[in-house]
């Protein structure tokens, strides 16, 4: 089994050359990879006693594109993935009403922007659908959570078939999601805000 069916497709203008590479790192880093870790006190330890080779290594890779049609071409390419769709607000004012008419079974878009105000009125449209940030750790935090969510979804559907490997490795991986985000939520004790 493969995690391959999941994968973040982010769009945004600025992403070219090296700009935003610490908060591309980061994402990459907290999303892309779900092993699980070596600690002794891991879930991993509690649950089974598998070996790290038996675990998926692989998480869901974050793709960064900086034009529309890189976009098309990256959603293309993985039609048959669960995609979590990242945009800036200028480009996602376009490219989510192109997406939700061709690609009807995408969910799950992610606006971020740090006006959003100024994209309020298009994205009310999509509501269902579509959230906004202006922070990248909001952004981060909600992305992981959605995408633990996701895999606790699949984890349940492999239960209903009578696979509980298969599902063990999904819920491994989304309480490993889950874990980061929780962690990377947390608000600094009051004496370490005020040192800020």
């Amino acid at each position: 089994m493969s995690l391959q069916d999941v994968v973040v497709i982010w769009l945004d203008g600025t992403f070219e050359g090296d700009n935003y590479q610490k908060m591309k790192d980061e994402f990459n880093q907290k999303i892309g990879s779900t092993a699980a870790s070596t600690s002794s006190n891991d879930i991993d330890s509690l649950i089974c006693k598998e070996t790290k080779e038996d675990l998926i290594t692989n998480g869901a890779p974050v793709i960064t594109v900086s034009t529309s049609e890189e976009a098309f071409r990256e959603i293309e390419n993985h039609s048959e993935a669960k995609i979590f769709f990242i945009s800036s607000g200028s480009l996602g004012k376009d490219m989510v009403p192109k997406i939700v008419r061709q690609y009807p079974l995408m969910h799950s878009f992610y606006i971020f922007c740090f006006k959003m105000t100024k994209h309020a009125d298009w994205a009310l449209d999509y509501t269902n659908c579509l959230q906004m940030f202006d922070h990248p750790i909001d952004l981060l935090v909600r992305l992981m959570r959605d995408i633990s969510t996701y895999f606790i979804e699949q984890g349940k559907l492999y239960l209903e078939v009578n696979d509980p490997h298969n599902a063990l490795k999904y819920f491994k991986h989304a309480w490993n999601l889950e874990t980061r985000a929780n962690e990377k939520d947390k608000v600094p004790p009051r004496d370490e805000r005020a040192a800020v």
